[in-house]
């Protein structure tokens, strides 16, 4: 049997890298799984790619409160209000440059696409994951929050902001039955990383076991790709 029937997911940043194999790998595990990004071209094309009539296509830019409430009442009407997985995946570096070169509003930029886009997408779907009764949110962090390079400090900085704000998620809604994890997927590639080491889809073979689990299981860690 399926590890994922008759869940329903919710996968940010689901065009490309990451969040397409993410996607794919539940739907391949049976979940109804709603793809969203701000390129509905992208999306369309991993719809297409999964090839089942269980895959709703959802744009939305996940930095923008508006336009969450517009994926929050879409997700209402077609799946009832039902959401069971929560995967914050959106995020990305586009800013670089040294502490003295950066500009406040790259700064600002940094955060909102990586920090601000995950504390609005998690306030906005608590209710639907607490009503699933197993809830399960899935945040993606990054080994920078520990590695650290030159001209990166913004991306890192926002990156160990994610893992304080979803340890804090998990702390608050262990009671809710919901479980809080964080993804770091190593040195995937992706649009941003075209050198990356490793193929998102040999790193998320993991997370259907994790998001199929009946209990609340390595609550609030950090989880990693057995890459071995």
């Amino acid at each position: 049997m399926a590890k994922l029937t008759g869940k329903t997911a919710l996968v940010t940043g689901a065009g490309s890298g990451l969040g397409r194999a993410i996607a794919i790998t539940f739907a391949r595990e049976d979940a109804t799984v709603i793809l969203n990004g701000r390129r509905e071209q992208k999306l369309q094309e991993v719809a297409d790619e999964i090839g089942n009539d269980k895959t709703i296509v959802a744009p939305a830019d996940v930095t923008d409160a508006a336009q969450i409430q517009d994926l929050v009442n879409q997700i209402e009407k077609t799946t009832d209000g039902k959401l069971d997985i929560l995967v914050n995946n959106a995020g990305g570096v586009n800013a670089m440059g040294s502490i003295e070169d950066m500009t406040l509003d790259q700064w600002h930029s940094m955060f909102d696409l990586n920090l601000t886009s995950q504390f609005l997408t998690t306030k906005a779907f608590l209710p639907m994951l607490r009503q699933s009764n197993n809830g399960k949110l899935i945040s993606v962090t990054s080994g920078m929050v520990n590695f650290f390079m030159k001209g990166m400090g913004a991306y890192s900085a926002s990156k160990a902001a994610v893992e304080g704000l979803m340890k804090t998620v998990a702390e608050e809604e262990k009671e809710n039955g919901i479980q809080v994890n964080l993804f770091d997927p190593l040195n995937a590639t992706s649009e941003g990383n075209p050198q990356g080491k490793y193929d998102p889809m040999d790193l998320v073979s993991g997370l259907p076991d994790l998001a199929a689990s009946s209990a609340i299981v390595e609550h609030g860690e950090v989880v990693k790709p057995d890459v071995s």
